[in-house]
């Protein structure tokens, strides 16, 4: 994640307006704005499985969301792109606007080399802001491995890692059981030689 302009501060307003007219997208943080790169064909792959995966088991009681939607944490003034956003329930908006949710309870992150060590640590801290959140998803593009961090009651995080193509992931925020084979259809991992 690389600052567009480190030196001026913007508004979310700011923000938002350019975002709509940009040949990119970026997130907002603490006023300042962030290009995002660009997925691989992994990336892209593991995103719209996860994201389609969801959005047909949860029909009905929840709604699985893509990249597209961006998630606003209030109480840090952010407004971030999960690769997969999950909001159950009533959904609330940021000032009514349809593509930037306030209450995931789920968020999904496809890592990237440049961007993991963010996503696991800084973004992670982050959304921890929001009341609704309760898990934590952190898929690897380079080998069928998901990472999960479940909210307890009294607060903390409680850690899960589930490898293998064979393996089954249970994400227990909304009570459903996916094989990693669905999530990683149609991915080529490369191989050492």
């Amino acid at each position: 994640m690389s600052a567009l302009k480190k030196e001026k501060k913007y508004t979310p307003e700011e923000y938002l307006a350019l975002e709509e007219k940009a040949e990119y997208r970026s997130e907002y943080l603490d006023g300042y704005i962030f290009k995002m790169a660009g997925g691989t064909e992994a990336h892209i792959t593991i995103s719209f499985n996860a994201a389609k995966i969801f959005a047909d088991k949860l029909r009905g009681k929840c709604r699985a969301y893509p990249s597209e939607m961006k998630v606003w944490v209030e109480k840090v003034g952010t407004f971030f792109y999960p690769d997969v956003t999950v909001v159950c329930g009533e959904r609330k908006f940021y000032k009514g606007r349809r593509d930037i949710v306030e209450n995931p309870i789920l968020l999904i992150e496809v890592l990237s080399e440049s961007t993991k060590e963010y996503d696991k640590n800084d973004k992670f801290l982050i959304y921890q802001n929001l009341e609704s959140f309760q898990e934590y998803v952190l898929i690897s593009q380079n080998q069928p491995a998901v990472q999960q961090y479940i909210r307890q009651t009294d607060g903390t995080w409680r850690y899960k890692a589930t490898i293998g193509l064979n393996s089954e992931v249970t994400f227990e925020s909304v009570e459903t059981t996916i094989s990693l084979s669905e999530i990683f259809d149609l991915v080529e991992f490369e191989t050492e030689e």
